[in-house]
């Protein structure tokens, strides 16, 4: 087991469990054919990299940004959705009793918001946007802090203007983490161009970047 196969196995576990992930729990979890030993001295030269830190003592590590953006950099950006998702989607489009594009996109962004726990945003044109599931994000256990709460308040404000200095520039899907994200530098972001303007799934670093790619790309296709 290389140190970057570990180090992705710490990651997608991160992002399940949101608590830090141990050497012990790994091994069991994954059934890896190595033992807590020398997956601990993986999570040391990978913490030495910059790529894992330890909260407390005793604790297991958790990825840094430079983890996720490893990660995400890796990830293929036509994700298809997982079938389960799929059916799911299909047959709430199936019984939507609209030809409005623009409300179609807007009942399939609060669906899809509901699926990755996240906030969705579509921008229509610079001055005509639709924002959903904000409070998803506001629930997540990375945002008890009063300082990302005013800083989220903040980029919430601040929404009309973000939109209108972006929007023309999304021309192909692409993945914001940490200082590199204009919404917030506590968010991470995924934005694509779509028939009808701009979607945009967004939620902490500690987002499912796979799932939401997926839901990304059948969002495109259905609209």
């Amino acid at each position: 087991m290389t140190n970057d196969g570990i180090l992705k196995y710490i990651i997608e576990e991160y992002i399940s469990s949101a608590t830090p992930v141990g050497s012990n729990y790994l091994v069991s979890k994954k059934k890896l054919n190595c033992c807590p030993a020398t997956v601990r001295n993986a999570m040391m030269e990978l913490e030495r990299d910059g790529y894992l830190f330890q909260p407390h003592i005793s604790a297991g590590r958790v990825p840094t940004l430079k983890a996720y953006q490893s990660y995400s950099s890796a990830l293929d950006l036509e994700q298809k959705l997982s079938d389960k998702f799929v059916k799911k989607l299909d047959l709430a489009l199936n019984n939507l009793k609209t030809k409005d594009k623009e409300q179609e996109s807007k009942t399939l962004a609060k669906m899809v918001a509901e699926i990755t726990n996240g906030a969705v945003l579509l921008a229509f044109s610079k001055h005509n946007y639709y924002i959903t599931g904000f409070s998803n994000i506001l629930s997540q256990p990375e945002f008890v802090e009063i300082g990302r709460l005013q800083n989220l308040s903040l980029a919430l404000d601040n929404l009309e203007n973000i939109i209108e200095n972006v929007f023309d520039q999304i021309k192909d899907t692409e993945v914001f983490i940490g200082p590199d994200n204009i919404f917030s530098e506590y968010l991470s972001a995924i934005t694509s161009p779509f028939s009808k303007g701009i979607i945009g799934i967004l939620g902490p670093t500690r987002m499912n970047y796979k799932k939401n790619l997926g839901l990304i790309n059948y969002f495109k296709k259905a609209i």
